[in-house]
């Protein structure tokens, strides 16, 4: 089947979250979100080596609205449901539709480090994934000196692969990275969700 034509729900929820795909309106939300982490966000992330503007924010989550109904990628806004309020982002990205394989990435916007928010977003995205769209594999991957990006997807179940070392320059200029790789297959998912 062409992934295209893929139905997929625009919006999931856990506990706490409402985990949806980003809808035009939604570029304003999203620019206070990474101006205000910014100072966080610009060691890890190449997009965020400046602040764009609430106009390139809103172009960003209109192209990505697009992206979603053409299964080319699936980025995730994560809303709080008590208050409707956004505090961060992640996604299910597409990295092969033959054999469908993903990466999730995630951000936590500042004053909501450390509450389990990230945690709770990759399990339900991870569900989604194999449940849902019929994935194969997920992986993670981060900088090995992301403490807490590791710690997300070992706490999730995903197994450590390997590193890759010096993968490219670090986004803040000092050096090259070693890119961490963690992964969960369909049949882990399988075995934990049995075991839960």
């Amino acid at each position: 089947m062409e992934s295209i034509l893929l139905d997929l729900p625009d919006q999931i929820e856990t506990e706490r979250l409402l985990i949806r795909v980003p809808r035009p309106g939604d570029g304003q939300a999203i620019f206070e979100a990474v101006k205000e982490s910014h100072p966080r966000l610009k060691p890890w992330f190449p997009w965020a080596q400046k602040v764009s503007s609430r106009e390139e924010y809103e172009i960003h989550m209109r192209k990505q609205h697009a992206n979603f109904l053409l299964k080319t990628d699936m980025m995730l806004l994560l809303f709080l449901k008590e208050t409707g309020k956004l505090i961060g982002s992640s996604g299910l990205h597409p990295r092969g539709w033959e054999v469908p394989k993903f990466e999730i990435g995630y951000w936590i916007r500042t004053g909501y480090e450390g509450k389990g928010y990230v945690i709770e977003a990759v399990e339900g995205i991870t569900r989604f994934g194999f449940e849902t769209v019929g994935a194969k594999r997920i992986m993670i991957r981060c900088d090995e000196r992301n403490i807490r990006s590791q710690s997300v997807a070992k706490r999730a179940g995903y197994l450590y692969e390997g590193m890759f070392r010096n993968y490219e320059p670090r986004w803040d200029g000092d050096g090259l990275t070693n890119m961490m790789y963690f992964a969960m297959t369909e049949t882990d998912y399988n075995l934990k969700t049995l075991t839960n």
